[in-house]
């Protein structure tokens, strides 16, 4: 019967296996005819199939790829007596009958590359745990209870290191390197002796660890042959070394590697040494992991506290309550995009019983417009009680905006002042949407102000005066201000189509004409447009009007 002999596997001893099947899978797999539990093999890495008595090996597009006697397969290769076939660093040995009773030897191209990997190990965490004496056994269990509970990076990262150092009694140097972004960052080094300022690891090796998956094990670094790996290890005065990766639960590649090494010849590191190292480093990936989520969480946590605060603080610049004026209702809303937003109302109460009324929008969305938003609000107070008109007020408030320097930003601003003794209404529009007024006698609506009234938005341009209109309100007759959420609201199905001043018309002439039966109709008809859409703009509507009628 055919075999196949494991010339070279993950535990270092041979093996055979008998092809006693049609299909038999290489690879990563629990369930593979052939188990290699190596990261750098693909799940399911390479598939030997019997045809008609003849055997044959097809690489199941894997990452690595596979090798029959040194050369790469792309297609199915039939397997002759004495194939050798390489995958990643494993070595098999197809035999079309029995193999001879003496193993072959390894050709010299198909050992490392160095001398100074005198010996490279993967294996299972609980192969790891199993091996262990019962004492070693007892201090993985203390480690690993000290490491989860360490969710702060900082604390963590030097108290791994410092574990091994009260493990490895022989360790010179420690270090801890991860891998960012293709370059090799210590998060840890840590020497032993006093004189050794300077401490560097082998970055040969740390690539090495890195690329293959596999731990790294030299019980004499000076004695290494290959040309690349020693005089990294003659530059960094290595005499014996240990590397293993940092492979976490969720993904395969490792992330980082844990390097051991001494400085003394006669201080040597064991198999014995790696394999501890390896349960280490596996428990200290896992505390890695779950200290990286915890901090994620609580930088979440924290954003959202902040966030809700900014809520909360913006929310305070918005009236607690519809003003109180004899023979007027009002009635107002604001719906932010993100969790704050650029949009802003206000109501102010003037001498005589008049009635300051502001819809701003500042240009973008989220906290930075939320903060010019703010300055907006506190800058229109001040303006609309110490200006005499509101075409000053707003002139003035342009002055302000311009003086803060946000030449990055600028702001649609609309004014109104209801006058109730009168029954006037003076608009002023910086570059906003303009006021609409529905007219109950004609059952029509009206723009506040015309084209040529409408100034620029604030911000923009220094020492510009402001125009204002007036008009007069009878018995039922409405002002409706909006900003331009409404207008650009998006259709779902239709994402070019917005909402338009068409539509916002469409909606509020529908239905009872008071302010606030207005206001809602005009909302609902927004949200019906963008069909559970999420909004793409903040949402601000006011309405005021006349009773009676």
């Amino acid at each position: 019967m055919a075999v196949l002999r494991i010339q070279k596997g993950s535990n270092g001893e041979s093996e055979l296996k008998e092809l006693d099947r049609d299909r038999m899978v290489i690879g990563r797999n629990a369930d593979c005819f052939v188990v290699l539990n190596v990261p750098a093999v693909s799940r399911e890495h390479a598939i030997l199939r019997k045809i008609q008595a003849k055997f044959y090996i097809e690489d199941n597009k894997s990452r690595n790829g596979t090798r029959v006697n040194g050369k790469a397969i792309s297609t199915r290769t039939q397997l002759k007596d004495n194939d050798k076939i390489n995958i990643c660093d494993h070595i098999f040995v197809f035999y079309e009958n029995e193999p001879p009773l003496v193993e072959e030897t390894p050709s010299p191209e198909e050992e490392e590359d160095s001398s100074t990997v005198q010996a490279t190990l993967n294996q299972t965490s609980k192969q790891i745990l199993e091996s262990q004496p019962a004492e070693r056994l007892a201090m993985l269990l203390d480690i690993g209870a000290e490491l989860t509970q360490t969710f702060d990076l900082e604390q963590l990262l030097p108290k791994i290191v410092d574990r091994l150092f009260a493990v490895f009694r022989q360790a010179d140097r420690g270090f801890l390197i991860v891998s960012e972004d293709g370059k090799l960052k210590p998060k840890v080094s840590k020497t032993r002796r006093s004189d050794d300022e300077t401490a560097r690891f082998s970055r040969s090796i740390v690539n090495k660890v890195l690329e293959k998956g596999t731990s790294i094990l030299s019980e004499d670094a000076s004695a290494g042959k290959g040309v690349d790996l020693s005089q990294s290890i003659a530059d960094c005065r290595i005499r014996s070394v240990m590397c293993v990766p940092l492979i976490g639960r969720t993904n395969t590649t490792p992330f980082g590697v844990i390097q051991l090494d001494t400085q003394d010849r006669f201080k040597q590191f064991t198999q014995d040494d790696l394999k501890l190292l390896l349960a280490v480093a596996g428990q200290a990936a896992v505390a890695l992991e779950n200290a990286d989520m915890h901090q994620s969480l609580m930088a979440r946590a924290n954003l959202e506290r902040d966030l809700q605060l900014a809520r909360d603080v913006q929310k305070s610049f918005l009236p607690l309550k519809m003003p109180q004026v004899p023979g007027y209702e009002f009635a107002a809303m604001y719906e932010s995009a993100q969790e704050v937003g650029g949009d802003y109302y206000d109501f102010i109460g003037l001498k005589g019983g008049s009635q300051g009324i502001m819809v701003g929008d500042v240009a973008g969305k989220g906290i930075p417009a939320a903060l010019l938003m703010a300055k907006v609000s506190a800058d229109a107070r001040v303006c609309i009680l110490t200006e005499t008109t509101l075409a000053d007020t707003v002139t003035r408030l342009n002055e302000h905006l311009q003086e803060a320097g946000r030449l990055d930003r600028f702001v649609t601003f609309a004014a109104a002042l209801l006058e109730p003794q009168d029954d006037r209404v003076t608009f002023v529009n910086a570059g906003h949407i303009p006021p609409l007024i529905y007219r109950k006698a004609s059952n029509t609506f009206e723009d506040g102000c015309t084209s040529d009234q409408t100034g620029l938005p604030l911000g923009i341009v220094e020492g510009i005066p402001y125009e204002s209109n007036t008009a007069t309100l009878g018995a039922g007759d409405c002002v409706v201000l909006m900003t331009d959420g409404i207008t650009e609201s998006k259709d779902r199905s239709e994402p070019e189509k917005d909402f338009g001043m068409e539509g916002a018309i469409e909606a509020l002439k529908v239905g009872p004409m008071t302010p606030a039966a207005m206001m809602d109709r005009l909302v609902a008809a927004v949200h019906r447009h963008a069909a559970g859409r999420k909004p793409h703009d903040d949402v601000t509507v006011v309405v005021f009007g006349r009773t009676g009628g």
